[in-house]
């Protein structure tokens, strides 16, 4: 279990009840009585920190944590395992590891807004065995202390934060913001559109996107998330991450609210933009924040509150290892039931066969569209015999195109008098659509493809571009303004290959014919839209398409041609 202690923290319902012990106590909980008359703490005398900010770093092979005197919380967590730039960025760039939670933005585990609590925020740092502690003595008989530890675990660590009233008075403590952290980008060409937010109630996750701007409807541009609350709801965790790493806070019992604040960032001086002109120019995190509501401290007792924190990789057997819920924070949602395995395979190619990912991703590609084989002959024989069945239909839509109804009746008579069920064509490719998205959310966010190369592609988490070309920045989704236009090939391919199966696919001989051309050019929109997109997903839609392509030559020459009955009669000629 992640926390120290034997008994676990409840997970469904809002009504835990703080755990107040004596100063010396070990960990004997019980509730506060109610009284009247509590005065609550007085005005401190400054908010401003006094004297230099101290940090103190507990570090592991996995992660490296920096604590700051300012707040007594985690300023940042580093992860020296893993590099901040992966690929073709990392040529001719200075790099270095990962970094979680931004040093401008709260530290995590600070409190906002508490200097009638913690006065200045100035806390006295001191180290000891895999240990950190943070301790305050505020006045008027109240003590803050911080208490950090590694575990027997690389990505986790123990909080515990005691509130100390060693005054003669009950002191009444106000509802803080607790830091659950900040959602911020992986490096500084991250343009932040995998941030987001996770919060569990003891039965579900709830993930919340849309902290920067991205294409809409029509590659509109959409508006910015700038505030998340949730009220109703108890938050059992907390997490916070970008595209492949996360922070995620586990508090001892149920927090009663969560808030998600946008938090834009310092975007690059401009001599650092000249000379690097990819840098995201305005980035953006987004940082959080839990209330466990107020409470009255009585003579002698001490507030404690234990967290549990995980720093590090979203990798599903480690997250679901420590917790089951924890995977959830992968963000695949309705299509966890399909991604889930299809990870678990190409895993299980990768480490049982020592095949690199991106030749993963094509056997794993081989081996649904194998078992989806017999349902895919279905529908492409139905569309030939939907193209063999055209000039009928055409006839017929010809004829009764002034009566929608008489042309559907007669439609209807023809399908059935021909044997021909349209439903048969739809189905299978129904039946794979759970399945093209379960492999697209899978490898949105697989850790696994970061850093994995494929022949001319050095990152397959990115997008494979071999070379800019300069002058092309303006181009709308396409280019990188002051940098040019990426040529990557991917993407090429994949096009290439979508428009290729467009054209060997029979047209509905019911479509209006400027819709069977935008039908036929559709590719080129997807080009738009996943242009800059990882190289990774673009391998597996380019297979798909090869393998559809050849199912569909194949079908087609196996399937002998069938005769039309003729069009129905139309009455007598006079």
């Amino acid at each position: 279990w992640l926390f120290p202690t034997a008994s676990r923290p409840p997970v469904a319902g809002t009504n835990a009840t703080p755990r107040v012990t004596a100063t010396n106590s070990a960990s004997a909980a019980i509730t506060p009585p109610t009284l009247q008359g509590v005065q609550p703490l007085p005005a401190a005398p400054s908010a401003a920190p006094v004297g230099p900010e101290e940090t103190l770093v507990l570090k592991n092979a996995s992660a490296r944590w920096v604590f700051t005197s300012r707040g007594g919380a985690i300023k940042h967590v580093e992860l020296p395992g893993h590099l901040a730039l992966t690929g073709r960025h990392a040529k001719g760039r200075s790099n270095g590891p990962v970094i979680l939670n931004h040093d401008s933005l709260p530290p995590l585990l600070g409190w906002n807004g508490a200097s009638a609590v913690e006065g200045d925020g100035s806390y006295v740092l001191t180290a000891f065995d895999r240990g950190v502690r943070a301790e305050k003595n505020v006045g008027n008989g109240l003590v803050l202390v911080r208490e950090y530890r590694l575990t027997t675990n690389d990505h986790l660590l123990h909080a515990i934060v005691r509130i100390e009233n060693r005054s003669t008075g009950v002191l009444a403590l106000p509802d803080i913001e607790w830091s659950t952290g900040s959602a911020t980008p992986m490096n500084r060409l991250d343009k932040g559109e995998m941030l987001a937010v996770d919060t569990f109630n003891g039965s579900k996750a709830v993930q919340t996107l849309g902290w920067v701007a991205t294409p809409g409807l029509f590659c509109m541009m959409s508006s910015p998330r700038e505030e998340y609350r949730q009220e109703e709801e108890p938050v059992v965790w907390a997490s916070v991450q970008n595209q492949f790493f996360t922070l995620i806070t586990l508090p001892d019992r149920p927090a009663k609210s969560f808030v998600a604040r946008r938090a834009p960032l310092a975007g690059p001086e401009p001599a650092s933009l000249a000379a690097d002109p990819e840098q995201v120019r305005a980035p953006t995190a987004v940082s959080t924040h839990v209330r466990f509501g107020p409470s009255n401290l009585e003579p002698g007792k001490t507030l404690e509150h234990r967290f549990t924190v995980y720093a590090g990789p979203k990798e599903y057997f480690v997250l679901s290892r420590l917790q089951p819920a924890f995977d959830q924070t992968l963000g695949y949602g309705f299509f966890g039931f399909f991604a889930k395995p299809l990870l678990l395979g190409m895993n299980f190619l990768h480490s049982a066969l020592r095949v690199p990912y991106g030749w993963c991703i094509v056997l794993i590609t081989l081996l649904i569209k194998a078992a989806f084989w017999p349902l895919t002959a279905v529908s492409t024989r139905s569309m030939k015999r939907m193209a063999e069945l055209g000039p009928q239909l055409q006839e017929i839509r010809n004829k009764y195109k002034d009566d929608p109804r008489k042309l559907n009746e007669k439609t209807m008579q023809f399908m059935r008098e021909s044997g021909y069920n349209p439903v048969s064509g739809c189905l299978p490719i129904l039946v794979q659509i759970p399945v093209f998205f379960g492999f697209f959310t899978m490898l949105r966010s697989a850790i696994e493809l970061r850093g994995a190369s494929f022949f001319w592609c050095p990152d397959l988490s990115a997008a494979d571009t071999l070379f800019v070309i300069p002058g092309l920045g303006f181009i709308p989704l396409l280019g990188v303004p002051g940098l040019g236009l990426p040529l990557n090939l991917m993407p090429l391919f994949y096009v290439g290959t979508a428009l290729w199966q467009t054209h060997l696919t029979p047209p509905s001989p019911q479509m209006d014919p400027t819709q069977q051309r935008l039908m036929r050019w559709m590719p080129l929109m997807f080009l738009a839209l996943f242009y800059n997109y990882s190289a990774g997903l673009t391998l597996y839609w380019t297979v798909q398409n090869l393998l559809s392509i050849l199912q569909t030559k194949l079908t087609k020459s196996n399937v002998p041609a069938t005769s039309a009955p003729a069009a129905p009669r139309h009455g007598r000629r006079h």
